[in-house]
Order: structure tokens, then C-alpha cells, then sequence
């Protein structure tokens, strides 16, 4: 025999509290005295409650979510920008639902449509490149919007991010400035489409011409976005040009990919290649050689992301709407 759901006042009535002091500290814990919220939650627990949050946010107008969508959830690229979102919003009791767009435009289109039938009460998108649709449905949702990870004169509202061209620029110029000539550029495939690609190429690009080096097609590969594919782009170099003396990739994933294959293939590097990526990732502090890179903020963009939905949902004002985190480049042991 099922036994009935526990109910707000059954919670309400263990914890010694009023209905309302319940339902604030599930919607808005920062609120609510420590003592009190421990309580609360500690009834909750034992009473296996779980809130009906569609009638509530049928009568406050708040669904109590952000919605966000990602380009891929391969290499944990993105989990240091929603983890850090998630840090903000769990302060105003909001929680993250997120949405994996697979690097596509129109997969991105079909999620926006999806995530705001549900009503969120922000939305946070990756790259600054959507196709017209999105855009119309998020200016007519009338939510707070934030676009994270590139910069844009354009914005659809709110803006977090660093420069793709400056990173890629400064990883390059650092390599010719070690001497190197016969430089290899392996990339993400979808340069067309993902604004962050075409602007590390871009970046790439005005390194070399910088030294006075030219572009050559036959130094460029684009490949899938994996450890595989960066060993696949080395080999397609070397059999175009054997005497490569450099390769910038336009991830860390791609450019660890890239060192392994030097590793399998006694290259020594940096004495043969020299190689560099941008990201930072976490292994790249750790392989051997450690890898040459270009550290993004990635934590801090999901927080201060995180921070401007909190602040203009309580409706306050956010002084910079465009806010541009930087990076950092991190000369190691590859270049």
C-alpha cells in the first residue's frame, strides 16, 4: 500500500516553522537563518519531501532554474565555466539545467525553443555565433540572456568572455619567437560555424603574418575535437611537410593529442616540434613535457556570468553588461 506524499505544512510542523519559512528556504536558503534552514532541510530529508515546483512557479512566475547549453560534455572543457556558474546561482537559490548543443547551431536553435516552453528564469549560451531564430526567440523571452567564452560588439544581452584571436595570437608569436618557421596549425573542424574557431584561426594567422610568415594550406588540418584527432592532424602535416619544426593547436585536447603521437613517434619535442595549445586544461600541467598554453579563465567566467543573471533577477542593475575576463599565457615545457 503507497503511503501518502509528505506535504509543505507536514515539513512545516516537524521543523517547528511556518509554511512560508519552508518554502523560502528551498527558494531562497541565503534568507533564512543558518539554524533555521539546517532544520528545515533536515525534515525535509527525513520526510522524503519533494517540492511541487510547477505549482509554485505558477503563482511567483519563477521556475527557479537557468537553463544553459554547452557546446560538447567531451573533455570537461566546459564543466569549469558551469561549475562556477553553479557557485553564484546555488547562493540565490537557483538551480543549473543544462542542455549539450554538440557544437551545432541548429541543435542550439531546437534546445532554446525546448528550455523556454519550460520558463526559465535565465538562459546561458556558449560562443557568440546563433543563427537568426535563436536570437529572435531569446530577444521576445524577455529573460536574462548571457553568451560566455568569446567577445562580441553584439551582444544579445549580457556578455562573459576573453579574446579567441588574442589567445591564439599570443601562443603563435610565442612560437616565432622561439625561432620556429614551419609552423603547423591543427584545428576543431567547424571553423564556419563556431565564431571561437574562426577567431583562433584568425589570431594564428596575424601571429605569422606578425613574423612575417605566410598561412600555407598545407599546414592547416581541421579534425575531430578529440586526443585522436590531434594525433591524426600531426601525422597529415608530417606526410605534407616533414620538416615541420612547430604545431599550435587550437585546443589543449588537440595539442595533447599532437604530443602523444610525438611521444609514440620519438619526436623529440620541443628540440624537434615545438607545440602549444590554449585552454589549459588540466592534464597539461601534468603530461610529459607539460604543455605550453594559454590559461582561460574558465571558473571565473561562469561565476561572474553566474553573479550578473543573480543580480538583474533581483532586479538590479548590471553596470557593465560586457565583461572581459582575459587571459593568461603559460610557457611550460613545449615550446
Amino acid at each position: 500500500m503507497l503511503c501518502e506524499p509528505a506535504r509543505m505544512r507536514d515539513v512545516a510542523a516537524r521543523a517547528g516553522v511556518s509554511v512560508i519559512t519552508v518554502s523560502r528556504a528551498l527558494r531562497e536558503p541565503a534568507k533564512v537563518a543558518e539554524g533555521t534552514r539546517e532544520r528545515v532541510l533536515s525534515a525535509v530529508a527525513a520526510m522524503g519531501y519533494v517540492p511541487n515546483l510547477v505549482a509554485g512557479s505558477l503563482k511567483s512566475r519563477r521556475s527557479g532554474f537557468v537553463a544553459g547549453i554547452i557546446p560538447s560534455v567531451a573533455h570537461s572543457i566546459a564543466s569549469e565555466v558551469t561549475r562556477g556558474m553553479n557557485a553564484s546561482l546555488r547562493a540565490d537559490g537557483l538551480r543549473l539545467m543544462l542542455a549539450d548543443s554538440g557544437f551545432s547551431p541548429e541543435e542550439e536553435q531546437e534546445l532554446v525553443a525546448g528550455l523556454l516552453a519550460r520558463r526559465p528564469d535565465a538562459l546561458y549560451l556558449t560562443g557568440v555565433t546563433h543563427t537568426a531564430v535563436t536570437r529572435q526567440l531569446l530577444k521576445a523571452s524577455r529573460i536574462p540572456v548571457v553568451e560566455t567564452g568569446n567577445l562580441s560588439p553584439c551582444p544579445i544581452d549580457m556578455m562573459v568572455g576573453f579574446s579567441n584571436f588574442g589567445a591564439a595570437h599570443a601562443i603563435t608569436a610565442a612560437i616565432t619567437m622561439s625561432g620556429r618557421r614551419r609552423i603547423g596549425y591543427v584545428a576543431q573542424a567547424g571553423r564556419a560555424h563556431i565564431d571561437r574557431l574562426q577567431d583562433r584561426f584568425d589570431g594564428h594567422r596575424g601571429a605569422l603574418e606578425n613574423a612575417g610568415l605566410q598561412l600555407e594550406d598545407r599546414r592547416v588540418v581541421e579534425t575531430e575535437f578529440s586526443y585522436a584527432g590531434g594525433a591524426e592532424g600531426l601525422a597529415v602535416l608530417l606526410a605534407r611537410d616533414p620538416d615541420l619544426d612547430a604545431v599550435v593547436c587550437s585546443s589543449d585536447v588537440l595539442a595533447l593529442g599532437v604530443l602523444f603521437e610525438c611521444l609514440r613517434c620519438r619526436i623529440a619535442v620541443p628540440d624537434q616540434i615545438a607545440i602549444g595549445g590554449i585552454d589549459d586544461s588540466e592534464l597539461s600541467a601534468q603530461c610529459v613535457p607539460r604543455l605550453s598554453t594559454v590559461r582561460v579563465p574558465r571558473f571565473e567566467i561562469g561565476r561572474v556570468a553566474g553573479e550578473m543573471i543573480c543580480r538583474r533577477l533581483r532586479g538590479e542593475t548590471v553596470a557593465d553588461p560586457v565583461a572581459d575576463l582575459g587571459f593568461e599565457l603559460v610557457m611550460r615545457e613545449t615550446i
